[in-house]
């Protein structure tokens, strides 16, 4: 078969278009420039979201949970019986809430 071509068969010329235009696609395909988008935001710190407690805030000198005194820091609070009871922790505060009755009874008041 005779593809027009002095030289050539029809064959060869099959193969050589094939190769032009899987050549041509790889090119063009390696050659793109991806649209990169950078997102920036704006995480806040575990500083900078954390609530601040001062021992003025709150009506008890310990902690009723563990008997800690509160002068070393306060991390969480509640409010039970008018009063505003002041934990070392989130986990004392949970204790507390389990039987606030007699634990409150633990706490100094000031």
């Amino acid at each position: 078969m005779n593809s027009g071509f002095p030289g050539t068969s029809g064959f060869s010329l099959y193969a050589f278009l094939t190769a032009a235009i899987v050549l041509a696609c790889v090119t063009t395909a390696c050659h793109q420039n991806p649209k990169t988008e950078i997102v920036r935001v704006a995480i806040p710190t575990n500083d900078s979201i954390k609530v601040r407690y001062a021992k003025e805030m709150v009506d008890n000198k310990k902690d009723p949970s563990c008997g800690m005194p509160l002068s070393a820091g306060i991390e969480d609070t509640v409010h039970y019986n008018g009063k505003v009871y002041g934990f070392c922790s989130k986990e004392c505060k949970d204790i507390f809430l389990k039987d606030p009755k007699t634990l409150a009874k633990n706490a100094e008041m000031k």
